[in-house]
C-alpha cells in the first residue's frame, strides 16, 4: 500500500462526466491506497479463509456473505467471465476465463493469478476490506446489514481497511498537478492504459497483470488507476457535488448506486480522466469491475492504543520526490525511541546541514510534516540531490531527494 499525504486540490475538471463541476477540496487525514487493485490470487486466498472460518456461505454459483444476518452475494462465481471457482466442497481455485473476451486475447492460454479479480459486487469488495481487519484485529469498518456505512458514516476515522471515498481517489489519481488522467495530459494510448480505443479495437480485450501500467502517478508508485478494471469506491453516487469548498467529504448518507472510478479494459478513453465519475448499482457483478483497499493512516500514539505496533525508525515516504515547491514528508517513531528527539534533517551533498526539521521529543506514532524547500534562514534550497534523515537516539534512517527549479 502507498501513502498518499492529506492535502487540498481542485476536484473536477469543468469536462468530466459527473466531474464537470469544480470545488476546493481538503482531505485533513493521510490514507494508504492499494497500490494495485486486488488479484485473483489474494481475493481467493482470503475468501478461502473467510469460509474456513463461517463468515461466507458458498455454492458453484454463487459466494454470500455469512456476517450480521448479512446474506449479499460477493461474488458471481457461476458467470463465465469469473476466474474463481468453488468445488462444491470446500476448495476454491482459480481458471482461466472459458469467455470468448478472455480466450481472444489470451489465445496461448494465461495464468489469471496475478489478474485482478472481477465479477465482485461493492458488498464483495467491502466485505474483503473487513477479512482484512478481521485478520490483523482491527475493527471491521463496515456494517453488514441496513445502509452498510462506513463507521458509522465516518470513513476517515475508521481503524480497519475500506474502500477509498470518491475524493480520496481522484486526488490519488490526480497527485500533485492536477493532470487529465493518472499517468498525465498526454493523450491515452495502448502504452499507457488498458482500454477500448474504438468500438471494436481493444488494447488488449481483457484484463492485464496488476502493476503493467505502473507509474499513474508516478510520484506516487500507484498503478493502473486508468484502465483494466473500474474500482469500487465507498461513497454513494451523486453527479452534481457544487462548488463550495468541503473538507473531508463523505458524499450523500444514503443512495441506490455506488461510486466506480478509473475506466476499464471494456471502456472509451473519456472513462480515464481523473474527474470522470460513474455509478452502478451494488449488488451488481461486472466483468469490468474490480477495486483497491484503503486504510487511513494511524496517527495515534501508543497511550491507550494497543494497535500501535510499528516498532521500527521508519522514513515513509518522499511525497512528491522530485519537487519543485513542496513536499511531504512521512515517518514513524517507534515504541522504544518515545522520549527521546526525534531529529528530522535535510543535508546536501557535501554533508552541511541545510534545515533541521523537526528536533523535538515525540510520542511514538507516525507523523507527516511538510517542507517547502528552504533553508534555516528562510532562503529557498537551490535545485539539487538531497539527503533527509532521521535520527531517534543511535538510530538513523536516510533517504535521497531532488528539488528541481
Amino acid at each position: 500500500m502507498i501513502i498518499v499525504p492529506a492535502g487540498d486540490f481542485i476536484m473536477g475538471d469543468g469536462a468530466s462526466y459527473c466531474g464537470a463541476n469544480e470545488r476546493e477540496v481538503t482531505l485533513t487525514r493521510d490514507f494508504h491506497l492499494g497500490q494495485h487493485q486486488v488479484t485473483n490470487q489474494e481475493y481467493m486466498e482470503m475468501v478461502q479463509w473467510a469460509y474456513g472460518n463461517g463468515y461466507v456461505t458458498a455454492t458453484t454459483a454463487s459466494l454470500r456473505d455469512n456476517l450480521d444476518g448479512s446474506a449479499q452475494e460477493l461474488l458471481d462465481l457461476d458467470n463465465v467471465n469469473c476466474e474463481i471457482q468453488f468445488n462444491g466442497a470446500g476448495t476454491f481455485y482459480l481458471r482461466e476465463s472459458p469467455s470468448s473476451y478472455a480466450q481472444s486475447a489470451y489465445p496461448g492460454g494465461y495464468d489469471p493469478a496475478n489478474h485482478p479479480v472481477m465479477m465482485v459486487t461493492w458488498f464483495g469488495a467491502a466485505r474483503f476490506c473487513d477479512w482484512l481487519s478481521l485478520q490483523e484485529d482491527l475493527p471491521r469498518a463496515y456494517e453488514h446489514n441496513g445502509d452498510w456505512s462506513c463507521n458509522s458514516g465516518d470513513p476517515y476515522g475508521a481503524r480497519g481497511y475500506r474502500l477509498a471515498t470518491d475524493v480520496e481517489w481522484e486526488y490519488a489519481a490526480q497527485w500533485n498537478d492536477e493532470r487529465i488522467y493518472p499517468w498525465g495530459n498526454e493523450y491515452p494510448d495502448c502504452s499507457r492504459a488498458n482500454f477500448r480505443q474504438y468500438f471494436d479495437d481493444f488494447c488488449v480485450g481483457w484484463t492485464t497483470p496488476v502493476g503493467t501500467y505502473a507509474d499513474a502517478p508516478e510520484a506516487l508508485g500507484l498503478s493502473d488507476m486508468g484502465g483494466n478494471l473500474w474500482d469500487w469506491c465507498n461513497d454513494w453516487f451523486v453527479c452534481s457535488l457544487g462548488s463550495d469548498p468541503v473538507t473531508d467529504p463523505t458524499g450523500p448518507s444514503s443512495g441506490t448506486t455506488r461510486m466506480l472510478r478509473g475506466g476499464s479494459w471494456l471502456v472509451y478513453i473519456s472513462s480515464m480522466q481523473c474527474a470522470n465519475r460513474v455509478y452502478y448499482v451494488p449488488t451488481t457483478a461486472a466483468v469490468s469491475f474490480g477495486f483497491r483497499v484503503t486504510r487511513t493512516v494511524d496517527t495515534s500514539h501508543t497511550d491507550g492504543n494497543p494497535d500501535w505496533n510499528h516498532p521500527g525508525l521508519v522514513l515513509w515516504s518522499i511525497q512528491p520526490n522530485p519537487f519543485t515547491t513542496s513536499t511531504r514528508i512521512t515517518y514513524t517513531v517507534p515504541n522504544e525511541a518515545s522520549g527521546k528527539p526525534a531529529l528530522l534533517s535535510v543535508y546536501d551533498i557535501t554533508g552541511r546541514l541545510v534545515r533541521l526539521i523537526n528536533g523535538t521529543v515525540q510520542p511514538a506514532g507516525q507523523y507527516s510534516v511538510r517542507w517547502n524547500g528552504d533553508d534555516d534562514s528562510g532562503r529557498g534550497a537551490a535545485a539539487g540531490m538531497y539527503f533527509l534523515r532521521l535520527e531517534v537516539g543511535a538510530t538513523i534512517s536516510t533517504r535521497p531527494m531532488l528539488i528541481v527549479r
